[in-house]
């Protein structure tokens, strides 16, 4: 009686399956804007082959996600798959909208912000981007609404009705052959090791949309609960003898002193430090070691008292920011990373901790997607000094984009001024490829260097003094064959740059701190112990070792890494752990 009662159950399930082209159609149309991002952003840096490829693997991604999702929605009534199809055409207009205005189609960074703002607000942006709404809106309601009218019988020529509604085997070829190809982009996905088959699912709004609800639910909980953590430590202040106005924190990201003229690298890659230097405007570390070679591990510890040998989480521990606020000192957190997702959710929880927290994004993925250049910083740093205060001090932090990979997206066309041939012999580049992503790299501490001098610029006139050091190092095919970061044991990738600059009336009012900047002496020249540190690094390396450090002979335009090395002893990694990459030329 059991198994007559299943197979009662599934032939009613079976007779009521329905397959709806329309509904299949409009998932197909809606989802145009992810492969519109995809050949923007993803597809930018490749060549016309390798570019069409990655399109064609993205549009039967979306269509094979369509055909499934559409064949699961069979089973349901059709007043579901109705309201699917409406809330897809209104993830087009969204997606549309956002793509248009920040690069990018809607993400849990972007619903974060949405969940952040009240009616006012809302009521506010939607008035101040009525011009970009509008069209957008038009367009989508017109569009659709055309289509609607064409799809119902009597409106679509008899010719076109045989041949996608009639002819049955046109459609299970086309069904097949969708399949065909979205299951070779599975198992593409499998195996290769910068993609996840569980987010194939995403290339379709509806899937994305539930996904990233889910992830900004769990976020801002989670900010919640180490925003409540945070505030719970006390401030005492025992001592407060702060007399200086301005003090500026530059924070690169990915910026190798290797690879700065500054430091001896043979390439002129800091003009700008380098005439400030020759001023003696600088004091110039030349031995300073990142605790740890990713962002968010070097933020857990930068501006906190949590260590390598602390016990418990990092935000369980006083931070400098709550310390500066009870002073009486003006903080803020001006930042071109991002503002949410697991990979700004640091950064957002310190800025939070300021008087002033400023992005110049909302999304979650601006690494990988969006080319906001650093320069877009300049105008929140001028908002926030013409804001009016009553602290006679203020600290800032300004946390740059930089060096950051892909290199060629971080600086615009006019700083693309080092070729392939400029790095002819340098490192381990031996091919046309690897010397273009160092001169890649190259050109983005050239405009770093731009940057930095621009913040600069803006304090000569104040008594101030401006910290620029990086969050940690950059390997670009130096001593072996990797471009990339996050090998904590890997010297290249922790040796940072390290530079304060005083101004004319900082060096005039205080000369007592000038003298203490200066004390440390600035040689340019590498220890043997250093050099011998460096070989046995690479020596240790899975790649092979470059000839120049076998041979005792390593580059010394580029520095030298500190001798005080160790690892990370509380998150040991591997090579399969990080997230080095090899860059794709």
């Amino acid at each position: 009686m059991k198994h007559y009662g299943f197979r009662s159950v599934w032939r009613r399930a079976a007779a009521s399956w329905r397959w709806s082209t329309a509904f299949f159609a409009v998932l197909c149309v809606t989802n145009i804007p992810t492969l519109v991002q995809l050949s923007l952003f993803e597809g930018a840096s490749l060549a016309p082959f390798p570019r069409f490829v990655l399109m064609v693997e993205g549009m039967f991604r979306v269509m094979g996600c369509a055909l499934v999702l559409t064949a699961a929605a069979g089973f349901l009534p059709r007043a579901v798959r109705t309201g699917l199809a409406g809330l897809s055409i209104l993830l087009f207009g969204v997606d549309a909208f956002t793509l248009r205005q920040y690069h990018s189609v809607l993400d849990a960074g972007l619903l974060e912000v949405v969940a952040a703002t009240n009616p006012a607000e809302a009521t506010e942006y939607a008035v101040s981007q009525a011009g970009a709404i509008a069209p957008v809106a038009a367009w989508t309601l017109l569009a659709f609404g055309l289509a609607m009218l064409c799809w119902k019988r009597g409106n679509v020529p008899a010719s076109v009705r045989c041949c996608f509604m009639r002819l049955r085997y046109v459609r299970f070829a086309l069904a097949g052959l969708i399949l065909l190809f979205f299951t070779a982009g599975l198992v593409h996905a499998r195996y290769d090791p910068e993609q996840q088959v569980r987010h194939i699912p995403q290339s379709l709004s509806l899937w994305r949309l539930a996904v990233n609800v889910q992830q900004a639910k769990e976020e801002i909980g989670s900010t919640a609960y180490v925003d409540y953590t945070l505030a719970q430590h006390p401030v005492t202040i025992l001592s407060d003898a702060h007399d200086i106005p301005y003090v500026i924190v530059i924070l690169g990201e990915s910026t190798s002193r290797h690879h700065m003229s500054l430091y001896g690298y043979g390439l002129p890659t800091t003009p700008h430090l380098d005439a400030r230097g020759a001023a003696g405007e600088l004091a110039v570390f030349r031995e300073v070691t990142s605790p740890h070679a990713g962002t968010m591990a070097v933020l857990r510890t930068l501006f906190s008292f949590y260590d390598n040998a602390s016990e418990g989480l990092w935000y369980e521990y006083g931070n400098l920011f709550d310390i500066l606020r009870h002073s009486g000192v003006r903080t803020a957190w001006l930042s071109n990373q991002e503002s949410s997702g697991f990979y700004g959710s640091i950064g957002r929880t310190l800025g939070g901790r300021c008087d002033t927290m400023k992005f110049t994004s909302c999304l979650s993925h601006t690494i990988d997607l969006s080319e906001r250049y650093d320069e877009e910083l300049l105008p929140l740093l001028d908002e926030t000094l013409a804001e009016e205060s009553d602290a006679e001090s203020h600290f800032l932090v300004l946390h740059l984009m930089g060096a950051h990979e892909d290199f060629q997206r971080r600086y615009p066309a006019a700083y693309a001024q080092f070729t392939a041939e400029d790095e002819r012999g340098r490192g381990l580049a031996s091919g046309e490829k690897e010397r273009a992503v160092r001169a890649a790299y190259d050109n983005a501490v050239l405009y770093d260097d731009a940057i930095v001098d621009a913040i600069l610029r803006r304090f000569e006139g104040k008594d101030a003094v401006v910290v620029f050091l990086s969050d940690h190092g950059e390997e670009v095919y130096d001593v072996r064959d990797l471009a990339g970061h996050g090998d904590e044991a890997s010297p290249w990738q922790r040796d940072i740059p390290c530079v304060v600059w005083m101004s004319r009336a900082f060096q005039t009012n205080h000369p007592a701190a000038v003298r203490r900047k200066r004390r440390r002496p600035c040689g340019t020249k590498t220890p043997r112990s250093q050099r011998a540190t460096l070989r046995r690094a690479a020596q240790k390396s899975p790649a092979a070792a470059s000839p120049l450090v076998q041979s005792g002979k390593a580059d010394r335009r580029a520095g030298a890494p500190s001798a005080d090395r160790g690892r990370d002893t509380k998150t040991p990694q591997t090579m399969s752990q990080c997230h080095i990459r090899r860059v794709r030329a």
